[in-house]
């Protein structure tokens, strides 16, 4: 038996042995004639990395082209592969485009690390920028920006230079990408560096705009002086850029109009200010929650109060993404709603607490309901909250609380019934939700919602009687809870209840000081102490009357008080006794019995004080720092090291700069626009001699040839063929602009068109949407990338347009 168990063991081993030599075979008789897959290099990448080095070596371009995919295979899963840096960087020159390209992903991932081997490439980088294929030329940039050696950083730049006007706008993008590494690298360079950005600032291609901007941030992020007149082009052409560029420019936008633009008053807006809104508005309907968050971003900090509204239904609808997108969007609608809670009313329904929200959606959206009550929306919001009440969730029910407290201080109708719902929450047996459910009953008993609305069923007697129940009966564990009771009878001291029941209260918590909880120890000291203030004052009524006939008493509990404070384990309640007894001596401590009454003048003051500190504390929203709408420290709460707060509207008019010209109009500015016609969707009828006639955004740029200005594209529909085309005249400052009116900004066109150029313009532009206008470019740079031809060589450096 043994023994054919042994037979049938090896059998198995040289079966397996077969398995692996067939399947090796396989994938090299595959690589062989040309049928290999991208995944048998992942299958094969640890079993041939052996061969890797030998394979580099050969002459081959087939046999490098093989070890580069298994190599850079084995990056992608994890490998390290820096211990064959030498033999890639000698394929650096390699004849085979396809071998360059791998080679220089490589570099890429390693040339930070091996330094001085990337140093020895840096003359074949050098040889590689005036390639006549664009995608050498951008790689060879990018890997030498990748070298992070001070020694090399005047070559880069001067690589950087010379890039920055190449005919094609992926290498342009490159070189305002390697900008920002240099300025990180050596600092000392920025001036140098300001000359070359100022230059890529004339980018008209919506490819490189992005990284240009980029760059512009990097560099000199406060030179606005660069960017006036690029300003209305950049509005023009802010839907045709990737989703990328378009967070970047709005960020740009969005500061330099802060320090430009004077503050919002009233309907009335600069022309450019409302072109910047009008152009940032169909932003909000994007699919990319980065754009759509920069477009609220800067509708919240640059828009009047009435135009803010529009901002809710995008924010709203981001809120189906997932939960990690879910969770930034309320961050900011938190902030948002803070200062205008109105706009999100319609949407309440959409911040109900849903059963599968984890616990920081819950909290977000149980806060933003506390923010954004109103009396349009209260009776709905009561029913709904009264339901989280009985929730087995404790965090659930515990934002119950807070927002049966706003609805309570918000509408004056529903104090009752969400009075009458916390008073149900005390019998709950988690502490934590008592314990918010009575923080809101104090709330609403100290600043007076409850007491203004008594009648004869409930008054301020019977509630304080009531929750003093709850205490002593021990229905009240959590220590916050049993706090606000005490904090509310030395709040109430001379109330009826406090003149008959506030002694009784303080025996009842002296006798049980050793088990009570920081907070409610604290708060039995302060009670002490404010009763023995108002015992020496002499004061006369009710409550005086009562301590005078239990005066010995009274202080043989103050003492008592004091004393086991004196010795507590919790150092808070230490200093609290120590702090109280310097107020309020014992009759030990009267040493310097002059001073006395100025001491009890104070005591009086701070215990007073002590009292108001409790309400406004318990009405005081969780607030947090005021950091800009859609940044990454609103998210976290906190500054992060590269934020930078928007400046401050200027104190004094800006005065009027040039910002350029647009397609089909004159270079026009410092005019007013109506507020109420930024949000329309018809053209409103401007005088062209004040200021621009907006309705919408720019659909596509216009690309211009020679500088600033735009010029609009010629038809060649009315010439034969392609040559009679060119030798014709250009009449374009004679032609109308039309734009898409649904996605960009209309601007007023000649008196001079006839209406059939405007309907057969108008049909093109509806048919040339923002998705196909993006899609095509996006496919036609993938093409010029893939095909690695020269094709771009004779184009204009911003243009983008062939030359004669």
């Amino acid at each position: 038996m043994a023994e054919y168990l042994s037979k049938a063991m090896a059998l198995a081993q040289d079966a397996a042995k077969l398995s692996m030599r067939f399947s090796e075979g396989l994938v090299d008789n595959a690589l062989e004639f040309g049928l290999d897959t991208p995944g048998s290099f992942y299958d094969n990448a640890e079993y041939k990395l052996a061969l890797v080095r030998k394979e580099l070596g050969s002459g081959s371009d087939k046999d490098k082209l093989v070890a580069m995919k298994r190599l850079l295979a084995a990056v992608a899963k994890g490998h390290d592969a820096s211990e064959h840096f030498a033999d890639v960087v000698k394929n650096v020159a390699s004849g085979n485009l396809e071998v360059r390209r791998l080679v220089y992903i490589y570099l890429l991932r390693y040339a930070e690390q091996e330094q001085d081997l990337a140093l020895l490439s840096v003359n074949t980088f050098q040889r590689d920028l005036g390639d006549s294929n664009q995608v050498i030329r951008a790689m060879a940039l990018r890997v030498m920006s990748s070298i992070r050696v001070p020694v090399i950083s005047p070559i880069v730049v001067l690589a950087v230079r010379k890039l920055a006007l190449d005919r094609s706008p992926h290498v342009r993008k490159t070189a305002a990408l390697a900008v920002t590494k240099l300025v990180r690298l050596d600092a000392g360079l920025r001036e140098e560096l300001v000359e070359i950005v100022e230059t890529m600032l004339r980018e008209n291609s919506p490819l490189a705009v992005g990284s240009v901007i980029r760059a512009f941030c990097a560099v000199c992020p406060t030179r606005y002086d660069m960017v006036h007149g690029q300003f209305r082009r950049w509005c023009v052409m802010l839907a045709d850029l990737d989703e990328w560029g378009q967070v970047e420019l709005v960020k740009l936008l969005v500061a330099y109009a802060r320090t430009q633009f004077a503050k919002p008053v009233g309907d009335i807006l600069d022309a450019d200010h409302a072109l910047l809104l009008r152009s940032v508005q169909p932003l909000m309907q994007s699919r990319n929650s980065a754009v759509v968050m920069s477009a609220v971003s800067a509708f919240c900090h640059l828009a009047p109060q009435t135009l803010l509204p529009v901002v809710a239904r995008p924010l709203v609808r981001l809120l189906k993404a997932g939960r990690e997108s879910a969770y930034v969007v309320l961050t900011n609608i938190q902030q948002i709603a803070r200062h205008s809670p109105a706009m999100f009313s319609p949407y309440v329904r959409s911040f109900y607490v849903a059963a599968g929200d984890p616990p920081f959606t819950r909290r977000l959206k149980l806060q933003i309901l506390a923010a954004i009550v109103s009396p349009k929306t209260v009776n709905m919001m009561v029913v709904e909250v009264a339901g989280y009440t009985q929730s087995l969730l404790t965090d659930i029910a515990v934002g119950a609380a807070g927002v049966l407290l706003a609805c309570a201080r918000s509408v004056r109708e529903s104090v009752m019934d969400c009075f009458a719902s916390l008073l149900l929450m005390l019998d709950d047996a988690r502490p934590e939700v008592s314990g918010a459910a009575m923080q809101a009953v104090c709330g609403l008993l100290l600043d007076g919602t409850v007491r203004d609305l008594q009648d004869r069923t409930m008054t301020l007697y019977d509630i304080v009687c009531f929750l003093v129940r709850k205490m002593d009966g021990g229905k009240l564990t959590d220590d916050g809870a049993r706090a606000c009771v005490v904090g509310l009878v030395c709040a109430f001291m001379r109330s009826k209840f406090g003149s008959l029941h506030a002694l009784e209260v303080l025996r009842r918590g002296a006798r049980s000081f050793k088990d009570e909880g920081a907070q409610t120890k604290m708060q039995l000291l302060e009670l002490s102490a404010c009763l023995m203030l108002a015992h020496r004052a002499q004061e006369e009524g009710p409550l005086a009357r009562m301590l005078e006939e239990y005066s010995e008493k009274m202080s043989d509990i103050h003492a008592y008080l004091f004393t086991l404070a004196r010795y507590d384990v919790d150092f808070d309640v230490r200093d609290r006794a120590r702090m109280l007894r310097a107020l309020c001596p014992l009759p030990g401590d009267e040493a310097h019995s002059e001073q006395m009454p100025r001491v009890l003048e104070i005591a009086n003051e701070l215990m007073a004080a002590s009292s108001d500190n409790l309400g406004q504390a318990n009405r005081r929203l969780d607030q947090k720092t005021a950091f800009t709408i859609g940044s990454l420290s609103l998210t976290v709460d906190r500054p992060m090291s590269e934020y930078a707060a928007l400046p401050e509207w200027p104190t004094v008019k800006p005065p009027s700069v040039d910002r350029g010209t647009l397609p089909g109009t004159r270079n026009v500015g410092g005019g007013k626009v109506d507020v109420t016609s930024v949000t329309t969707t018809q053209q409103p009828n401007y005088p062209m001699s004040r200021a621009i006639n907006i309705a919408g955004i720019s659909g596509r740029a216009q690309p211009y040839s020679s500088g600033p200005e735009y010029s609009t594209p010629r038809s060649a529909a009315d010439h034969d063929d392609l040559d009679a085309f060119l030798n014709s005249a250009d009449d374009s400052s004679e032609r109308v602009v039309h734009v898409n009116p649904r996605t960009a900004f209309v601007f007023q066109q000649s008196e001079e068109s006839s209406e059939s150029d405007i309907s057969s313009s108008e049909s093109e532009s509806e048919s040339s949407g923002l998705e196909s206008s993006a899609s095509s470019e996006e496919r036609q740079s993938t093409e010029e990338e893939d095909s690695g031809e020269s094709s771009d060589d004779e184009r204009s450096p911003f243009t983008g347009a062939k030359s004669d």
